[in-house]
């Protein structure tokens, strides 16, 4: 992964591993995708990237999605008790 791609994830993935843990990803061989792999020492992947755009974005939602549903999960204890 190169210093720039490092640095357009950065921020999304400092969260993503604040909310789930760390991740490792490996850059394609032969393409420009990336794989993530969660817990770090899994042999198996459970994501593919196909650009370092969408590994951002996709951290993103990941982060998101966990956020909203506690923020979800909260408002109905508070609702229903």
């Amino acid at each position: 992964m190169t210093e720039r791609e490092r640095n357009l994830i950065k921020s999304n993935l400092k969260a993503f591993v604040h909310n789930f843990g760390t991740v490792r990803i490996e850059k394609e061989n032969c393409g420009k995708g990336f794989y993530v792999f969660y817990p770090e020492d899994s042999d198996s992947y459970i994501q593919y990237c196909y650009s370092i755009e969408y590994l951002d974005g996709w951290l993103y939602g990941c982060v998101q999605g966990k956020l909203r549903l506690k923020l979800t999960d909260e408002r109905e204890c508070e609702l229903y008790g």
